[in-house]
């Protein structure tokens, strides 16, 4: 079992084994890489290259199952899970397409087909949402759609001139990263979409980039070079409009995600990326796993935390289960005289 800071607290169990609150178990360690995880109750989505092409698997970690989940010709990347749905980007048909699979029927299904690039999907229940642009390398290109997965209508959330990418989705805020206001450069902005409504607004819009957002129920996360120094993470209440500080730290913060109160990303205010926390309800800071290696892209769903490791140069899937609150409160005092770090 490989340990890094252990957070003694509650206890999970799963198939006869018992894991506590923060020690940091494999999910997916094989040769080549797996990368950017995505979670959903008690199951873990993937991108994997153990056969070369980039596929989809997924892990029930109630049961320890592991199954591929998309092996198709070509590359499928970026997997998201929600509800009964996983969706990815699909390239057999030589132009990137979004496929699904739904776990209720174990069925692969085709859910846009059309032409030009259609990439980074994400789901929230029956909602999925993606981009038209070409990842966030282009700029210039790219508009924001959706889905219903039940009534199968299509519709833009976004057509803004210059690029929108990076959608994320929760109930009926969709937020993403948008070009409009940055013409030839990248100052990324962050903007949101309410669907009942049909209203659009803007997020967070400052001078230099806002880049990566993440949403769950009102509040929107993303990731901010604002003091022009170091990446820091940023968030805002969109019921009250108010903007606030996750993480400040004079070292760079990236890939924020969010579930409930607790917001997730990696940290490299130790030399290499950590994986750290941020419960809104306590207002407390908290290390999820802080090891060797380089850990990033965290995923989190309740108290499940799942990231990406890149330690040999090969990246393997790792989760942990985030503290009870009191454990929380003691590492905000600085109790961290119960932690110590995992052995290899």
């Amino acid at each position: 079992m490989r340990y890094g800071l252990l957070l003694f607290a509650g206890f999970s169990a799963f198939c006869g084994t018992v894991t506590p609150a923060g020690e940091a178990f494999p999910i997916a360690v094989l040769p080549r890489a797996q990368s950017h995880p995505s979670v959903w109750e008690y199951w873990v989505v993937w991108e994997d290259s153990r056969n070369a092409d980039s596929d989809v698997y997924a892990k029930d970690l109630a049961t320890g199952q592991e199954v591929p989940i998309s092996t198709a010709a070509g590359a499928q990347s970026g997997p998201t899970i929600s509800g009964n749905w996983i969706a990815w980007s699909d390239n057999r048909n030589g132009d990137w397409d979004i496929f699904g699979y739904d776990r209720t029927t174990g069925a692969e299904v085709p859910l846009v087909v059309r032409s030009g690039p259609d990439l980074a999907p994400a789901l929230h229940a029956h909602t999925l949402v993606w981009s038209t642009g070409r990842y966030t390398t282009d700029h210039m290109t790219g508009d924001i759609w959706a889905k219903d997965l039940i009534t199968a209508r299509e519709f833009p959330v976004c057509q803004a001139p210059y690029g929108q990418v990076a959608p994320a989705i929760s109930g009926n805020i969709v937020v993403w990263q948008d070009a409009r206001n940055s013409g030839w450069n990248t100052e990324w902005d962050i903007y949101a979409y309410e669907i009942a409504a049909g209203r659009e607004f803007p997020v967070a819009t400052g001078p230099n980039p806002q880049v990566e957002p993440a949403v769950s129920g009102s509040i929107i996360v993303w990731r901010d070079l604002r003091n022009e120094l170091d990446w820091d993470i940023w968030a805002m209440d969109v019921t009250t409009g108010r903007e606030f500080p996750i993480c400040t730290n004079d070292a760079d913060q990236l890939h924020p995600a969010i579930d409930g109160n607790i917001v997730v990303w990696g940290d490299q205010r130790n030399g290499n990326y950590d994986i750290y926390g941020y419960d809104l309800a306590k207002g407390v800071e908290f290390p999820i796993y802080v090891g060797a290696g380089e850990q990033y892209f965290p995923a989190v769903r309740g108290n499940l935390v799942v990231w990406m490791e890149d330690l040999n140069g090969d990246t393997n899937i790792y989760g942990a289960y985030v503290p009870e609150p009191a454990t929380l409160s003691l590492l905000a005092l600085g109790g961290l005289g119960l932690l110590r770090r995992r052995a290899r």
